[in-house]
C-alpha cells in the first residue's frame, strides 16, 4: 500500500486536504493531550521553585530564575486549562500559538537554569555535579515532551536544538576548570535530543498512517456494504420488474397461436409488434444488468476518453426513430459541437435508457434532447412534454434516490440502474418532473479539454 508523503519538517501530509481532514478526526486526542501535557509539565517548572528558594535565595539570579520559572509554569497551567475546559474547535490557530509560545519559554526556562546554577557553587566538583544532573533533567524533559507533543514536531525540535546547544556550550565553556570531562553527559544530552525529535516524528508518523489505514478501511466497508445492499436489491427488483414482460410474452404467444388459428391477421400483426416491444425492453433491461453488475465487480473499468457527443446522441435517437414513428412521437436533437471525457458505454446506457423511458411513459407527443455548455462541464437534456410522473412537482437526484424506494412508473429498477451507472461514471444525474409539464432529465459530464 503506498502511503501519502509526510513532510520531513513538520511531520504532516504533503496533502493539506487529507492533512485538515486527520487533524479534524485527531483533533479532541491531540487537544487533550497537549491540555495534560503543558499542565504537568508547567506544574513541574512550578514545583521546582522550591529550589530556587532553598539554593539562590539572596543571590543576584533568585529573581532572574524564579521569575523565568514562575511565568512559564503559570503560563502553562492556564493554557492547558483552557485547551481542557474551553476545547478550542481543530481549525481556530489559538492552539497552536499556546503550545509554541510555552515551548519557547520552557527552552527559554531551561536555558537560564542551566547557565545560572554552576555559577553557584564555588568548587569545580560541585560545578561538575550540577551539569551531570542538568543533563539528566534535560534529557528526561525533552525526552517526555518528544512523545507527549509529537503532532507538534517543529515545537519539539526547537526545544531540543536548545536544549542541545545549551549544554554543549555549558560543557565547552567549564571543561578548563572541571575535574573530568563531560564526554558521557554531552553525548546522553545529544542522543537524548536527538531521539525526542525521531520520536515525536514516529509518533506524528504512526498517527497519520493509523488514521490513513482506518479510512481506507472505512471506505472500503463503506463500499462493500453498499455494493451488497445493492446486489440484494438488484436480484429482487430484477426478479420483480422481469417477472410481468416474461409473463406477457408466454400470454401473446398464446394468444398468436389462437389467433392464427383462426387466420385473423390484423390480430396477428398487432401482437407481433408489441411482442417485439416488449423483448426490446427485457433485452434493454438485462443489458443494463449486465452492464451494472460488471461495473460492480470491476471487470468492467471505467474508461473516460473524448466523446463527440452530437454523433453518439444522433445515433441513439435513429435507433429509436421506429419506436418513435410507432407512437406518433417527434424526437428532436439539438447539436451542440461540444466534446465530453467520459466513458462512451455508460453515457449511452443512460441516455438510452432516458429516452426509451420517455417513449413508453410520457404520454407526450415530444422529445428533445440537446447539450448546454456550463464551463468545464456539459449538461445533456432530455425532456418530454408529458404528463409527467405523479400528481406533484418532483425532483429526483443521487441524495433521493434509495434501494427502498417504491416503484412505479418510472421510478423502477431501469431508474436505480441510471443513477449507479452515473455514479460509477463520475457523473451527475437529475430528474424533475412537473404535472401536465413533462420530465426533464439532466446528465452532467466532464468536457474534454483542447488537444
Amino acid at each position: 500500500m503506498d502511503f501519502p508523503k509526510v513532510s520531513r519538517i513538520n511531520g504532516r501530509f504533503v496533502d493539506a486536504s487529507l492533512e485538515t481532514a486527520y487533524f479534524e478526526d485527531a483533533w479532541p486526542g491531540l487537544r487533550l493531550q497537549a491540555g495534560l501535557t503543558l499542565i504537568g509539565f508547567s506544574l513541574a517548572w512550578l514545583l521546582s521553585l522550591a529550589t530556587d528558594f532553598t539554593y539562590l535565595r539572596g543571590t543576584d539570579y533568585f529573581l532572574l530564575v524564579a521569575g523565568m520559572r514562575n511565568v512559564t509554569g503559570v503560563f502553562g497551567v492556564l493554557a492547558g486549562a483552557w485547551l481542557l475546559l474551553r476545547r478550542p474547535p481543530a481549525e481556530a490557530w489559538s492552539p497552536h500559538v499556546a503550545v509554541n509560545v510555552w515551548a519557547t519559554l520552557s527552552a527559554l526556562t531551561g536555558l537560564v537554569v542551566a547557565s545560572v546554577y554552576p555559577l553557584t557553587e564555588p568548587t569545580p566538583a560541585g560545578q561538575s555535579d550540577i551539569l551531570v544532573f542538568t543533563s539528566y533533567w534535560m534529557s528526561l524533559q525533552i525526552l517526555g515532551l518528544g512523545a507527549a507533543l509529537a503532532f507538534w514536531v517543529p515545537a519539539v525540535s526547537v526545544m531540543a536544538a536548545v536544549y542541545a546547544t545549551t549544554y554543549l556550550g555549558l560543557a565547552v565553556y567549564w571543561s578548563p576548570i572541571l575535574p573530568q570531562p563531560l564526554i558521557g553527559t554531552s553525548i546522553l544530552m545529544i542522543a537524548s535530543c536527538l531521539f525526542a525529535v525521531i520520536l515525536a516524528s514516529v509518533f506524528s508518523n504512526r498517527g497519520r498512517r493509523r488514521y490513513y489505514i482506518m479510512r481506507l478501511y472505512e471506505q472500503a466497508k463503506d463500499s462493500a456494504e453498499k455494493a451488497q445492499e445493492f446486489s440484494a436489491f438488484l436480484l429482487a427488483a430484477t426478479g420483480h420488474d422481469i417477472r410481468q414482460p416474461i409473463y406477457a410474452l408466454d400470454l401473446n404467444a398464446s394468444m398468436l397461436e389462437e389467433l392464427i388459428e383462426a387466420e385473423n391477421w390484423d390480430r396477428v400483426r398487432a401482437l407481433a409488434k408489441r411482442q417485439r416491444q416488449v423483448s426490446r425492453n427485457v433485452a434493454s433491461l438485462l443489458s443494463s444488468v449486465l452492464e451494472l453488475s460488471y461495473l460492480d465487480t470491476d471487470k468492467r473499468q471505467v474508461e473516460p476518453r473524448a466523446i463527440d457527443i452530437d454523433t453518439l446522441v444522433a445515433d441513439i435517437v435513429e435507433s429509436m426513430q421506429d419506436v418513435a414513428a410507432e407512437k406518433g412521437i417527434t424526437i428532436r436533437q439539438v447539436e451542440s459541437g461540444l466534446t465530453l471525457n467520459a466513458d462512451p458505454g455508460i453515457i449511452e446506457h443512460i441516455l438510452a435508457n432516458l429516452l426509451t423511458n420517455a417513449l413508453n411513459h410520457s404520454g407526450g407527443t415530444r422529445i428533445q434532447l440537446e447539450v448546454c455548455d456550463q464551463a468545464d462541464r456539459a449538461e445533456i437534456r432530455v425532456a418530454d412534454d408529458g404528463r409527467g410522473i405523479g400528481q406533484t412537482p418532483l425532483t429526483i437526484d443521487a441524495e433521493r434516490l434509495h434501494p427502498n424506494t417504491g416503484r412505479s412508473g418510472r421510478r423502477g429498477l431501469g431508474l436505480e440502474i441510471m443513477f449507479r451507472l452515473a455514479e460509477r461514471g463520475g457523473l451527475d444525474l437529475s430528474i424533475t418532473s412537473e404535472p401536465g409539464v413533462g420530465v426533464t432529465a439532466r446528465l452532467a459530464a466532464p468536457q474534454a479539454g483542447p488537444g
